[in-house]
């Protein structure tokens, strides 16, 4: 088998967090910051040469003293810029200063998506290396889009022709210079590498991302994140990190606010001591309506609101039936699911006491054992939309095909 083609990295860690509210590449995750699991996968991944670090200009010892002493040989540490844009032309200069030149395989990773794995990574440099010019992971989008104006839904988009893009990006390291310099002499905005380049009429090809493969942005989304750090790491069956051949994994997301005086319900199980409950259409119950998500979006049928429309389906619902009706479409059209990790933000009630009942109730629901579901609690500290007032959940399902 012939050696990976080599590659350099750039790993862009020079942002401030203003939508998270504190230093999201700083977040404890299981032991290491966010930008050190990042920075680990690429180093773990084979053909990997060097990689630049960009940091912000007052970061520069803090990242470095981080920096594992076998490591540092194979990592250099470059100041960034107030863009993006910029801290990537930073990380090419500390490139072009080693002595690359502009043929090298350069990918660029954002530091605040720690998913990222290894085989994504290699898928990404094998592409560009065989020859496509610059390579972009995609996923599918499985929401409806509206195009809005004046705060009004004017026209639907056509998901067919619409992806959302991830990182690693790829490109040669002249070409992806010059299109960053080009945007800049016209003005034009720069929101990701794939754009640049494709605006210079570099050609950009696509290859399959990782639904996984999230970026941390908000303060509800370190919760998800930590699960699923945590199912890889300790290998658990019900973990996303492992499905079967021509399996399928979706994410699922629900929140709502909580109310004096209406029943509280979680997961299919009912807590008659909580003064408060859930405000919504049905029963308010997140984590089942984020599985309903996850399931459906495995399977590329829709979501929970075009499936379960308000004016079609009738208030105070179980929420229990509607994950019957959702695993009832899936089956219909030739899926099952196999597994199911949920992860839950919720001041109170704590999960843990009856986390065991509510793993069984929804695999009573799914139809699968009870050891095919994790159901996690956890809380935002104080911040974000479930601080003290609300409750959300996050689900990832992975289903298979039975036929």
């Amino acid at each position: 088998m012939a050696p990976p083609a080599p590659f350099c990295a750039i790993l862009v860690a020079a942002g401030r967090s203003s939508r998270m509210g504190s230093d999201k590449l700083w977040v404890d995750l299981w032991g290491r910051p966010t930008w050190r699991w990042s920075l680990d996968a690429l180093l773990a991944t084979p053909g990997l040469e060097r990689v630049v670090l960009v940091v912000a200009a007052d970061a520069v010892t803090r990242f470095s003293d981080a920096l594992a002493p076998d490591r540092s040989g194979r990592c250099l540490v470059a100041v960034g810029g107030d863009s993006r844009a910029d801290s990537v032309i930073a990380g090419i200069w500390a490139l072009t200063g080693v002595g690359y030149n502009d043929e090298t395989l350069v990918l660029v990773h954002d530091a605040a998506r720690p998913a990222v794995l290894p085989e994504l990574i290699s898928s990404v440099a094998e592409a560009a290396a065989g020859g496509e010019v610059a390579v972009v992971p995609v996923v599918g989008v499985v929401d409806s889009l509206k195009r809005v104006r004046g705060g009004r839904v004017v026209a639907p988009v056509e998901r067919a022709e619409v992806v959302a893009a991830q990182t690693p990006q790829a490109a040669r390291l002249g070409d992806l210079r010059a299109s960053i310099e080009e945007a800049h002499a016209w003005g034009r905005p720069i929101t990701d590498d794939a754009g640049a380049l494709a605006a210079a009429g570099v050609p950009v090809h696509v290859v399959p991302g990782d639904p996984t493969n999230h970026k941390l942005t908000e303060p509800s989304d370190l919760v998800a994140m930590r699960a699923l750090l945590a199912a890889r790491a300790t290998g658990e069956p019900h973990g996303t990190a492992e499905v079967a051949a021509g399996g399928r994994c979706g994410v699922g997301f629900d929140a709502h606010r909580l109310v004096d005086g209406l029943p509280m319900r979680i997961g299919g199980v009912s807590f008659p001591d909580e003064p408060r409950g859930p405000q919504g259409h049905s029963d308010g119950d997140a984590p089942l309506h984020a599985l309903i998500d996850a399931l459906l979006g495995a399977a590329h049928l829709g979501d929970v609101g075009s499936i379960f429309p308000s004016d079609e389906t009738p208030a105070g619902v179980d929420s229990g039936e509607l994950v019957r009706q959702a695993v009832g479409r899936l089956a219909e059209h030739g899926w099952r699911p196999t597994s199911a990790d949920l992860a839950v933000a919720v001041a109170r009630p704590a999960i843990a006491p009856r986390r065991a009942e509510i793993a069984e109730r929804i695999a009573a629901l799914l139809g699968i054992g009870p050891d095919a579901v994790s159901i996690k609690g956890t809380t935002t500290d104080g911040l974000g939309i479930t601080a003290a007032d609300g409750i959300a959940a996050w689900a990832i399902a992975v289903v298979e095909r039975t036929r």
